[in-house]
């Protein structure tokens, strides 16, 4: 399960980075490239680098907020998921601060209102949606209410239920 928490979060860093550096990285792009397509990823490639610093850096908290949400799911964060989490805001390139404070949040469910607005591109929500599915497959079975949480954050997303099924059924890494 570590390869796929390494291959669909590092995206957070390299896109709002900009920086592809090393063999992981480029990995973790080409998967991007082929969940979103090369247009849509090309298209938020210029929207991290557009943002200020602090709206890439709140996407990427969002993102994080919205894997805790998963684990919170079926009311019991589980070891594995807390790994996986942990694994998740390790790589996700945001100060030491800010990673100690998301790993002290992991116990407390945040709330997703107002996410969709702090994910505003179609491909960052289409590529959280693929990493919130690994956080719910990360303790090995899922759970009615973790299917439950993940179509309520993809309606909050604005992704249809369509392609959220779609997104679910595809293999990172």
């Amino acid at each position: 399960m570590e390869a796929a928490a390494d291959s669909t979060t590092r995206w957070l860093g390299i896109l709002s980075s900009g920086m592809l550096i090393g063999r992981d990285a480029e990995l973790a792009a080409e998967t991007a490239q082929h969940l979103v397509g090369a247009r849509a990823l090309s298209e938020l490639r210029h929207w991290f680098a557009e943002a200020p610093p602090e709206s890439a850096s709140d996407a990427r908290v969002a993102a994080i907020e919205a894997c805790i949400a998963i684990v919170h799911a079926d009311r019991v964060v589980k070891d594995a998921e807390r790994e996986f989490v942990e694994r998740v805001i390790q790589l996700s390139e945001l100060d030491e601060a800010t990673q100690e404070a998301l790993v002290q949040r992991i116990d407390v469910e945040p709330s997703l209102e107002g996410i969709g607005a702090r994910l505003p591109h179609p491909a960052l929500a289409e590529l959280l949606l693929v990493l919130a599915w690994q956080v719910a497959l990360s303790d090995g079975k899922i759970q009615d209410e973790e299917r439950g949480a993940y179509g309520i954050l993809a309606d909050k997303l604005g992704v249809t239920p369509t392609r959220a099924s779609q997104l679910r059924t595809t293999k990172p890494g």
